[in-house]
């Protein structure tokens, strides 16, 4: 093989590498809990036949313990990769297990296990999604941690360029400051 040959071979791997490769170990049980405390849910990991599951529970200060209040299927397919816990008992989801930024990323369900509403990744920020950092399965488009504010009624998350994502739990409203960096 010729010097030049070599470097040509080495570009492409280079090139290759920009697409990142991920791993996805398998999703185990999650139990989440809404900020009082009133509100637990187990989330069940499904697998390739079987969607996750949600556990909802409520405290009951008679029997001072949790009693069930619904036990519902999610769309996230094997798991959600967030959930947060609304002090209404409204389950939050974000992504699908093994496949980030595809599909509906957001899922908010009632207490009762019915879906308020969802929201794709282009639903959410516009044409902009598709400036997010791709891997093989999956679009990278959020930081951190995302955070339910005012008090439990909106769902705050930053996107990959440093901007930030308000999500309206009642209704799904939706604004998006876009950013100028990366969370890389």
């Amino acid at each position: 093989m010729s010097r030049w040959h070599g470097w040509v071979v080495l570009a492409g791997l280079l090139a290759f590498g920009v697409a990142h490769a991920d791993s996805w170990v398998r999703p185990e049980l999650r139990v989440v809990t809404s900020e009082s405390g009133d509100y637990v849910a187990r989330i069940v990991p499904g697998d390739r036949k079987v969607h996750a599951r949600a556990l909802l529970y409520r405290y009951d200060a008679e029997r001072d313990g949790y009693r069930k209040l619904a036990d519902y299927e999610l769309q996230d397919g094997w798991a959600p990769v967030d959930v947060l816990l609304g002090d209404d008992g409204g389950l939050v989801t974000l992504d699908a297990w093994a496949s980030m930024g595809q599909g509906t990323v957001l899922r908010v369900y009632d207490a009762d296990g019915g879906l308020r509403f969802g929201h794709s990744l282009a639903g959410l920020v516009g044409k902009r999604a598709s400036a997010a950092p791709a891997s093989v399965s999956s679009l990278w488009w959020r930081c951190g941690k995302p955070t339910l504010t005012y008090g439990g009624e909106a769902l705050r998350v930053m996107t990959w360029d440093e901007g930030e994502l308000r999500v309206r739990l009642d209704d799904g409203s939706v604004q998006h400051d876009p950013g100028k960096g990366s969370c890389r």
